[in-house]
């Protein structure tokens, strides 16, 4: 193994032994940052030679030198190596050997510990910028599904047992109300990202008269960190995106049991297309909804991302810690399984097709309207609610023993009962669709509630895509 003097081993009189080389390094996952932590480094110079530090010869070579930095990082052509440790290392290692001194100049004023806080902090805003992108396609196609199902009929369920009709475009809005709040959570966490630490150096700020405000407008950043502390020590920036990715792919695993249940053979309510879902290599007749079953087993890899660095951070000591390399590789797999997540849920919405007939049938064989039946009673006949249902329940029975339902059910059967069972109005009082309208309330399941939920999904989503549009306009 060849061996480089390091540039932190002045006061160091042994190299490292393989071991320490080998933790310590994190080449391998952060040289994700390479245009962050180029960015920064631009803006770390420009103030330097504000302030003097460099001249403008030298600021030029720094600039050109970290241009072609890049270039070489995205062409391919360099070289990536254990003993120089991480991103930081290597892009200036790179930097002197093109430029010169110049580049041993740019370290001025800076500390490893607030260059990659503020690499990571880039990082998370810029893409979360895609993410919220994709996310408001998503909520489109949401709106989309409800409005073209706002006329079908499906199963509601509580306890996993079918409770009341509902329209498939309250099921289906259900889950956009759900992630409007993911994508807010996630646009929160691009705004606590948004903050400029460079200037805190190691821990209690540094020698020199960083002009802090400038490095904060040539990144477009929201606000300046208040603490250099607190600045390199804290990872909430990162525990806050961890936990926005933990919830929306809560949501998602819901929603994908719900889609591996009712596209089984035992509910068939929805139908995949072949292009989401695969057969098996022993039994031909298998169309398995594997985008479904993935979606759900990433939640519980982004859930132990979570938990990852909650528990990596819960006994540091301010401020910075060795610990803290660890923290970078939750964040980008989770990053990348958000942006695929965000992508496959949007092809799963589009692609359900609702069986109709199925979900009918189950919706008479379930009783779903037995509910509506005793309120019929109550308010036809005057019959006290707890009387009702229990004239409900006792049809409800005889109709199981009977192998029948509330509408194919005998007049006589339904007479040995109770008389009102056979008055004019029964069969109003237990259709489908007019057991969903009867929940006229605001935020129901009506269709008249559907029609001005939808409006008001679509008026929110245009809220949503202003605020995106207005906070990307800072870049």
């Amino acid at each position: 193994m060849s061996k480089e003097k390091k540039m932190w081993g002045g006061r160091f009189t042994e190299e490292p032994s393989q071991i320490l080389s080998r933790m310590g390094e994190s080449i391998s996952f952060d040289k994700e940052l390479y245009k962050q932590d180029i960015q920064g480094s631009i803006a770390h110079a420009r103030m330097l030679a504000k302030i003097g530090i460099l001249s403008k010869t030298e600021l030029g070579k720094i600039e050109k030198g970290l241009a072609d930095v890049k270039k070489e990082i995205e062409s391919g052509q360099f070289t990536f190596s254990e003993e120089k440790e991480d991103i930081h290392m290597h892009i200036e290692f790179r930097l002197t050997e093109l430029i010169g001194d110049a580049g041993k100049k740019l370290h001025t004023a800076r500390s490893r510990n607030d260059q990659v806080s503020q690499d990571v902090r880039l990082y998370l805003v810029q893409e979360l910028d895609g993410v919220l992108n994709s996310l408001l396609e998503l909520l489109g196609v949401w709106i989309e599904k409800a409005e073209k199902s706002k006329s079908i009929v499906i199963p509601g369920y509580t306890h996993l047992q079918i409770a009341q009709p509902i329209r498939a475009s309250h099921y289906f809005l259900a889950h956009f109300w759900a992630m409007v709040r993911d994508l807010e959570d996630f646009l929160d966490a691009r705004n606590r990202a948004s903050e400029l630490v460079l200037g805190s150096g190691a821990l209690a700020g540094v020698n020199y008269p960083s002009d802090r405000k400038s490095m904060q407008k040539d990144l477009n950043l929201d606000r300046i960190s208040e603490n250099s502390i607190d600045a390199v020590s804290q990872r909430d920036h990162i525990l806050k995106f961890l936990f926005s990715a933990s919830q929306f792919f809560l949501h998602v695993s819901r929603f994908s049991e719900e889609v591996i249940l009712y596209s089984s053979q035992e509910f068939s309510y929805f139908s995949l297309p072949d292009s989401l879902t695969t057969g098996s290599s022993i039994m031909p007749q298998k169309k398995n909804p594997d985008v479904a079953e993935l979606l759900r087993g990433k939640a519980g890899r982004v859930i132990g991302n979570l938990n990852h660095l909650l528990v990596l951070m819960k006994g540091t000591p301010l401020a910075y810690n060795r610990d803290f390399q660890e923290d970078k590789i939750p964040l980008f797999d989770t990053m990348k399984q958000v942006q695929l997540g965000v992508v496959a849920v949007k092809e799963l919405v589009k692609g359900i097709q609702i069986q109709t007939d199925r979900t009918e049938s189950n919706l008479k064989k379930g009783f779903a309207t037995a509910t509506d039946l005793a309120d019929w009673l109550v308010a036809s006949h005057g019959i006290p609610f707890r009387e009702s249902h229990e004239i409900s329940g006792k049809l409800v029975r005889k109709c199981i023993e009977l192998g029948q339902d509330l509408f194919s059910i005998s007049d006589p059967d339904k007479k040995a009962i109770h008389e009102f069972l056979v008055q004019p109005g029964y069969f109003e009082a237990i259709s489908l669709s007019g057991s969903c309208d009867k929940k006229n309330t605001f935020g129901g399941t009506a269709l008249k509630r559907q029609n001005e939920q939808i409006a008001l999904a679509k008026k929110k989503w245009n809220q949503l895509k202003k605020t995106v549009q207005k906070t990307r306009s800072k870049l």
